[in-house]
């Protein structure tokens, strides 16, 4: 026996057209998709403490990928990334922390209107882990 071919589309066609049935989601779902992802672990927050050339001292975290947050001379630093040619760079509060790796770093002074900062700063280092 053979359909003709109208009725095997109209038959085809029909059967696309039914809705998706809704699954019911949990509340604790929903919330657990919908929430933020941190955006570094949270071993990225723990502290690094630099010896800097100049005998300073430089107790940096890394909360998340694009800030960081030194202690020099006795206050906290909020800072946020900015653009380098090598290394991350982090700008706020009157400072400039450049860093290469966990181990090295650059502390310099940054002046108002300043993109980088123009004074030669000085160089930290901290232990390898």
């Amino acid at each position: 026996m053979r359909i003709p071919v109208a009725i095997a589309l109209a038959i085809g066609v029909a059967g696309c057209n039914t809705a998706p049935t809704k699954t019911e989601t949990p509340a604790a779902d929903t919330a657990q998709s919908t929430a933020p992802k941190a955006e570094a672990p949270a071993a990225a927050a723990a502290p690094v403490r630099y010896s800097c050339a100049d005998g300073t001292t430089v107790e940096a975290r890394y909360p998340t990928t694009d800030t960081a947050q030194i202690v020099v001379a006795g206050k906290t630093v909020d800072l946020k990334i900015a653009t380098s040619a090598s290394g991350a760079r982090y700008v706020g509060g009157g400072w400039q922390w450049w860093t290469k790796g966990m181990t090295d770093g650059m502390l310099a002074p940054i002046k108002p209107g300043e993109e980088t900062a123009s004074a030669a700063g000085t160089t930290c280092t901290a232990p390898a882990a």
